[in-house]
């Protein structure tokens, strides 16, 4: 199952997060003292590999004693099932055929309440699907059956639909064992097959009449719960330094008060097959001989778990002990010597002891978690927090993974979209958001931080800018744009630079760093959907001046959905797409009757409902049509030529959307944003 969203509510200074979208790999920023920690916890109570209980008194919001309730929900999580799954629940319950998603929420009582999806379960067993699901049964029996055995069937089958007739599914479970009975003596010894197909049959009825004694919504909530996925929670806290004084855990363990770095050690042990019990009181003997060997073996014994389990990182360990003094040595493959675990890194030791955490609490599968990492990397240099992003890709090749983070360097910049912010409310408690505009100062300074490394690395940035979604409009707008500076026409002032982003989400966050730097910045954004709504929250927030966002409908004076491609005339444009497309269109090039013939906004979105339309294949998002192929052919067909080779009025849009930019650009003086600039 793939956990796709949840929900915390009535959890320290969490009311209600709202629902928090997730990925394979998900990460939540804000500053210190957000509640991302809180967050985490909750989180990793709905299924941890040890039961911990939600603590009323503890953790319920503070000031809202009155609202108090055992009943009242910590955690609403919503998960998909994959196919086998779907399958799986199908083939053991009756009505379960449609269920692709299900929302699990948890009390604080430790209550689970189930609701699947697009339509929940019923509490009781509908006879008609029930009775259909026995008739199946009956059917399709081989002729090669005795004839005792086929006139014990078929008056079993009528038994059967008399049961349903008169009593219904109570009627069937008290005669279910007459219907077996009579099956079962008619059972000719002589007739290999009979035994095989009577005891298929039998399973059946007597797997049905178990099922008939438990509703749907029932068996299909301890089905899905035996799917759970474990959720580990890891923070800076919990790493085993290395050294370990037996006498002292003993008293904290007898006291009830052990800390997270002694439960990591105990665990390691457990993995390593020590008793700790047993190891203290061996501790105080003088049979130093056996305690080597036993050292020895535990050691052997953890370093060949790990190898069988985990391929990312080669440990070897090696225990000593003397008297209640016990160190663990550690080598790994970048450093094959082996030394005592506290002269490593704390980095390391934060690897070494999440890998045993992990190792621990999926039984040795590395599969089928949701791994809560909190703040990881605080003690890794900058080079080292990346080679840790690497890392947590291979967690979560067969996991989930969250962390959270207020670090630069521990933000991925080719997956802005996984990025969720949270944010404390005094008021409204703290609350988790995909909305960057949502975020303060602090929440969006990491993002921007690392928006800025990324940008320095790769970009070339000026004191006018330019900010657009793509690829493709970089292409246009900078191409066009020197066509007809060199034609003395109305193009954008030579001092812009041009940024693409990737989207228009992405826009807003470089076009917000480059503010941040005191740079003169305009966003350009499609006027579609997304782009108005990336221009309100940016308006709305006061991150930017409605003046230095441009939407591009309204930059040339056109109503409607608009992107770069819909400012050229449509023959002009479709030219180029049939010639992109020439192999995969077979010779029938797209006509402007049936662009103008679909409903759809914008032009590429026409384009590639024709495409849909005649059977050509989809992409990985979903779509037929790649708008940069044609782009590349026109960039390459105009290179040698200049503006009076092309059909006139081609550009008129341009022309409009440049001055556009000049006079939105702060700072910009009106002198240098004409047609020579």
């Amino acid at each position: 199952m793939k956990l796709t969203a949840f929900r915390v509510h009535n959890y320290r200074p969490i009311l209600d997060s709202g629902w928090v979208e997730l990925s394979d790999i998900t990460v939540i920023v804000g500053k210190n003292e957000s509640g991302k920690t809180a967050l985490f916890k909750a989180l990793h109570k709905f299924n941890p590999f040890k039961p911990e209980p939600y603590n009323l008194d503890r953790e319920w919001p503070r000031g809202r004693r009155t609202e108090r309730s055992e009943d009242a929900p910590v955690v609403e999580t919503r998960f998909a099932l994959d196919d086998t799954e779907k399958e799986k629940l199908s083939a053991a319950i009756v009505r379960a055929d449609t269920v692709a998603q299900v929302e699990i929420t948890k009390t604080y009582k430790g209550d689970f309440r189930f609701r699947f999806l697009p339509q929940d379960l019923p509490n009781a067993n509908d006879p008609a699907a029930f009775e259909g699901r026995l008739s199946e049964a009956f059917q399709g029996i081989p002729p090669t059956i005795s004839a005792q055995l086929k006139t014990a069937i078929d008056a079993a089958h009528d038994a059967v639909a008399t049961a349903f007739r008169e009593g219904g599914i109570a009627e069937y479970q008290a005669k279910h064992a007459q219907f077996v009975q009579q099956i079962e003596q008619a059972i000719q010894a002589d007739n290999p097959t009979d035994k095989q197909v009577a005891d298929s049959l039998k399973k059946t009825i007597s797997d049905l009449n178990r099922i008939a004694a438990t509703p749907p919504k029932q068996q299909a909530e301890a089905l899905i719960k035996s799917w759970l996925p474990t959720f580990i929670y890891m923070d800076d806290h919990k790493p085993f330094s290395g050294i370990a004084f037996l006498d002292q855990i003993k008293q904290r363990k007898d006291a009830n008060a052990l800390t997270p770095e002694d439960r990591t050690f105990l665990m390691i042990l457990e993995m390593a097959g020590i008793n700790f019990d047993q190891e203290h009181t061996r501790a105080m003997t003088q049979d130093k001989e056996q305690r080597m060997l036993d050292m020895n073996d535990a050691s052997l014994s953890l370093t060949s778990n790990i190898a069988d389990h985990w391929s990312q990182r080669k440990y070897q360990v090696r225990f000593e002990a003397d008297g209640f003094h016990m160190i663990a040595f550690v080598s790994d493959e970048l450093q094959p010597a082996l030394v005592p675990l506290n002269e490593r890194s704390k980095g390391f030791k934060w690897f070494f002891s999440f890998d045993m955490t992990f190792l621990y609490e999926t039984k040795g599968t590395f599969k089928n978690a949701i791994l809560l990492l909190d703040e990881p990397g605080l003690h890794l240099h900058a080079a080292a927090q990346r080679d840790l992003l690497k890392r947590m890709e291979a967690y979560a090749e067969a996991n989930q993974l969250i962390y959270s983070t207020h670090m630069p360097f521990m933000i991925e910049m080719r997956r802005l979209d996984n990025i969720r912010v949270c944010v404390e409310n005094k008021q409204e408690g703290t609350k988790v958001s995909s909305d960057f505009y949502a975020a303060d100062e602090h929440a969006r300074f990491p993002l921007q931080a690392a928006l800025g490394l990324s940008i320095s690395q790769s970009l070339f940035v000026g004191p006018f800018n330019l900010v657009v979604e793509g690829v493709t409009d970089f292409w246009f707008l900078s191409t066009i744009g020197a066509m007809l500076r060199d034609a003395g026409k109305a193009s954008y002032d030579e001092r812009i630079v041009i940024t693409p982003s990737g989207g228009a989400t992405k826009a807003a966050y470089v076009g917000t760093m480059l503010q941040g730097q005191q740079l003169n910045v305009v966003i350009l954004l499609d006027s579609d959907p997304e782009g108005r709504n990336v221009a309100d929250g940016l308006i709305k927030q006061w991150i930017m001046k409605d003046r230095h966002v441009l939407l591009l409908g309204q930059a040339i004076g056109r109503d409607g959905d608009t992107t770069i491609e819909d400012l050229f005339p449509l023959d002009f444009y479709l030219g180029y797409v049939n010639q992109a497309y020439t192999q995969e269109l077979g010779g029938r090039p797209i006509t402007a009757v049936e662009i103008n013939a679909r409903h759809e906004a914008l032009v590429v979105q026409r384009i590639d409902g024709v495409m849909v339309a005649r059977g050509l294949a989809r992409n990985s998002e979903g779509l037929a049509f790649n708008k940069g192929r044609p782009a590349k052919l026109m960039l390459r067909e105009w290179a040698p030529k200049g503006l009076s080779d092309l059909p006139p009025d081609v550009f008129g849009a341009f022309e409009r959307l440049f001055q556009a930019i000049n006079s939105a650009m702060p700072a910009l003086s009106a002198e240098s944003a004409g047609g020579d600039a």
